[in-house]
């Protein structure tokens, strides 16, 4: 006696190819939709890593422009150029509408014994009023990495301590973080 006739046989057979199709389609489509879905958000990451770096780059130059500026116009310094680098841009907190909803049950069954059960839901949403700008409550300043500062006057031991001193209580940083070296004088030969 045999197991599968031939008339089954055909039919397991066409199953199984049909099985293997649509497993394939299932797989291709999977895999296309991964890298759709994927494409977007590198993109969307890259943006955003752009943006944190151009506004990390204005600070850090709006930042050198008003030290430059400032050490300018003490007596003896002269010339100044002044490149600060920052570890981070600006981080801001948003407000939030905090709710949190707690449901106690308590349930006794045909034994007698009582099951107690403690439903804790949390929900955060941003507080956007009718601007569809977030509210922010705190923005805290980027860290300062390091700032170099070169002076025509700074080969002179004095005013190069006044441009350091003024520089760490300008920015509140510590001396480790502050570099001021003398600017190089172009001798003209004639």
């Amino acid at each position: 006696m045999k197991f599968f006739k031939e008339e089954n046989m055909e039919k397991i057979v066409y199953g199984v190819i049909l099985l293997i199709v649509v497993s394939a389609i299932f797989i291709f489509t999977g895999r296309q939709t991964d890298e759709q879905v994927l494409a977007p958000k590198t993109e969307a990451q890259s943006t955003g890593s752009s943006q944190e770096n151009s506004q990390i780059e204005t600070l850090e130059k709006n930042l050198a422009e008003k030290i430059s500026s400032t050490l300018e116009q003490m007596r003896g310094v002269g010339q100044v150029k002044v490149l600060v680098t920052l570890s981070s841009g600006l981080k801001k907190e948003y407000a939030k509408d905090e709710s949190v909803t707690k449901r106690d049950s308590k349930v006794t069954d045909k034994q007698g014994s009582v099951q107690e059960t403690t439903e804790t839901t949390e929900n955060d949403k941003l507080v956007v009023p009718s601007n569809a700008v977030p509210v922010i409550v705190m923005e805290e300043s980027p860290q300062i990495a390091g700032v170099l500062i070169i002076a025509q006057g700074a080969s002179n031991p004095q005013i190069r301590e006044e441009i350091f001193t003024a520089v760490k209580t300008l920015l509140s940083i510590q001396a480790e973080k502050i570099n001021v070296s003398p600017m190089e004088v172009e001798q003209y030969v004639q």
